[in-house]
């Protein structure tokens, strides 16, 4: 699966982990329930899913020392709220919210998928059940001969100009399923497939960029990896809203996940502890390219840019400090991955990441990168096209890296 259909079949997180399901099981990962205490083995690679939109993928090396590379799976969308259409004079429109920073305007004009899970009836309980609309639906524009202004300023409302038009549907459930739908997690998420841009090929545009480009980065990075240690790609969901669900980063899944490797392979609270203080998160995320029309939003001096490799982020936001970076900068140096530093306009606010987050829960050393790229959370987004098997070597040769720390001292040596 290359990344343009990866990005044009994931809709939702729901499919985002189907798809990288079929990644992992097309390499011989073996999945796994860990509440069943499957056997773990040195050499063995497994995965497991949370409430099917989170996926935990890991290789088991000799050293027990944890390396993670950490991803989100949702990307912003609108939310339906329920089954129920809302009355229009040209038929029926979905009741929708928000989910996440969603620049709104991307979405109005464009084609649209409703995708998500829904949970059907079934004679001796329920089944859950991914599902992505057969049809498209879309959010007409008020034209301008309504609207005179529309050009010089914008204002919308969710709940009233961002219902998109259904057609004649009582019943959203019943033009997905057959069966008896209880209820669901359903979304309406932008449906334009990606496409490469520029004169020369030079950038990939696609809805959901942020942050399915990092999932498919770490994935197919710990399927090519040969390290020595507990090799972890972690991509959660709901990162877009706070990470504070059972299947998100703020919450104890990654811990639990780490005990149970370490529990499953022998290893003592002090092996864990070792493992923790010797280990290393990497949190991939993207990050914010110059804007061309726009330069002065960016930091005046540290400027990054697509395809410039990878971004390495640096604000109190971020989990990155001096160590971190350093670290990671000398396995990137030792691989031969170019890279370049982030730093926010220091008048404008700067969004977080999951890294913060575990690092903290972990107490364990990490440090946040990305890929630039341009109109992050918008209906389409761009980045460049070069740029993504870059983000791969880097996650690959982090993974093939054994960190040795002695007091200040951290030896670093990666594996070719």
């Amino acid at each position: 699966m290359d990344i343009k259909e990866f990005l044009d079949s994931s809709y939702t997180a729901f499919q985002a982990v189907d798809n990288g399901i079929k990644m992992l099981d097309e390499a011989g990962f073996f999945r796994i329930d860990p509440a069943k205490s499957p056997e773990i083995k040195v050499g063995g690679k497994y995965f497991f899913t949370v409430n099917s939109t989170t996926l935990i993928a890991f290789k088991i090396g000799k050293e027990k020392k944890f390396y993670v590379a950490e991803s989100h799976t949702d990307s912003p969308a609108l939310r339906i709220k329920g089954n129920k259409t809302i009355d229009s004079p040209e038929g029926k429109r979905l009741n929708v919210e928000k989910y996440g920073g969603l620049v709104l305007f991307s979405l109005v004009n464009s084609p649209l998928k409703i995708a998500g899970r829904i949970i059907e009836k079934t004679e001796n309980g329920v089944k859950e059940k991914n599902v992505v609309s057969p049809f498209t639906v879309n959010i007409p524009a008020l034209c301008i001969h309504h609207n005179a202004e529309v050009n010089d300023k914008l204002s919308i409302s969710v709940q009233k100009d961002m219902l998109p038009l259904v057609g004649n549907v009582d019943d959203i459930y019943s033009v997905l399923s057959d069966n008896e739908v209880i209820d669901g997690d359903l979304f309406v998420v932008p449906s334009t497939s990606a496409f490469v841009s520029g004169a020369h090929g030079e950038y990939l545009c696609s809805p959901r960029i942020d942050n399915l480009t990092s999932v498919y980065a770490s994935l197919k990075a710990l399927i090519g990896s040969d390290g020595e240690g507990i090799q972890i790609a972690c991509c959660f969901d709901n990162e877009e809203i706070g990470s504070l669900t059972k299947q998100g980063a703020n919450s104890a899944l990654l811990e639990n996940t780490l005990r149970f490797i370490m529990r499953s392979i022998g290893g003592t609270e002090e092996d864990f502890a070792a493992a923790v203080s010797d280990g290393y998160i990497l949190s991939v995320d993207n990050a914010h390219a110059v804007h061309p029309a726009h330069p002065e939003k960016s930091d005046p001096v540290e400027k990054v840019v697509m395809n410039g490799g990878i971004v390495i982020k640096h604000h109190t936001n971020y989990s990155t400090d001096a160590l971190s970076s350093a670290i990671l900068k000398t396995i990137l140096d030792k691989a031969g991955v170019k890279y370049q530093d982030y730093y926010n306009n220091s008048d404008i606010r700067c969004g977080g990441t999951i890294g913060l987050v575990t690092s903290a829960r972990l107490n364990m050393r990490a440090c946040d990168i990305g890929l630039a790229q341009l109109a992050m959370h918008s209906g389409i987004e761009t980045i460049g096209l070069s740029d993504i098997p870059v983000m791969e070597s880097c996650i690959k040769a982090f993974f093939s890296t054994t960190l040795s720390v002695d007091g200040a001292n951290t030896e670093i040596s990666v594996k070719n």
